[in-house]
């Protein structure tokens, strides 16, 4: 009896822990681009939090992200891979909401998730800041298991009071930060990645850059 008592409280305590993460993932975000977000997701593409305020990059844009389990085209239920599907969300000059599906993160071999998102000078203009976002899949395959990271570098262009905005992936920036690989390997051997948080591309920036990035 004391067990189960145990048991139960660890896991109220467990609910109650993650709902304060997501009160505290969604802070900064009004109410309104909450509401928003939730008028959009349904059980097929469930939110995957953090919601981001990406002003540092352009003023009255957010990013939000879902975990798509609907039928898409190409796919069947046998072959179907994990997908994280990355939005911007903004209002125009007329209070009108517009979302746009910027890219899609896809895995064979692992569940997707936003390790961390942050802005930083990621070009030779100094005076904007680029999105960059980094994904973690946790992998758990017969011959390895570990980690898969992959950072992906955005640039937003366009208004959100003209309703047009865009999110283009910059591909040689992003290049270091893609396909790494913390695994173990059945055979013995193991490979690591080198950019796995928010400092170590940092750093890769600035000297690439010459810039010092700030954070949020």
């Amino acid at each position: 009896m004391n067990n189960r008592r145990f048991f139960t409280l660890q896991f109220l305590l467990i609910l109650l822990f993650l709902s304060f993460v997501q009160q505290a993932c969604a802070t900064d975000v009004p109410v309104e681009v909450q509401a928003a977000v939730s008028a959009r997701t349904d059980a097929s593409h469930k939110l995957q939090l953090p919601i981001i305020d990406a002003a540092p990059a352009m003023q009255g844009v957010y990013i939000y992200f879902v975990m798509n389990t609907s039928d898409e085209p190409g796919y069947t239920k046998d072959n179907r891979p994990y997908m994280l599907d990355a939005h911007l969300l903004f209002a125009d000059e007329n209070h009108l909401w517009h979302d746009k599906l910027f890219d899609r993160y896809v895995k064979d071999d692992g569940i997707p998730g936003i390790a961390t998102v942050f802005f930083a000078n990621a070009d030779h203009d100094s005076k904007e800041r680029e999105v960059i976002i980094l994904v973690r899949t946790p992998l758990n395959h017969y011959d390895y298991g570990g980690e898969y990271y992959d950072g992906y570098i955005y640039k937003l262009t366009g208004s959100a009071q003209k309703g047009a905005v865009f999110a283009g992936l910059q591909s040689d920036a992003s290049a270091p930060f893609v396909d790494q690989c913390e695994c173990s390997f059945r055979d013995g051997h193991s490979t690591h990645a080198q950019y796995k948080d928010a400092e170590s591309i940092r750093k890769v920036l600035e000297k690439r850059y010459h810039a010092t990035p700030k954070s949020k």
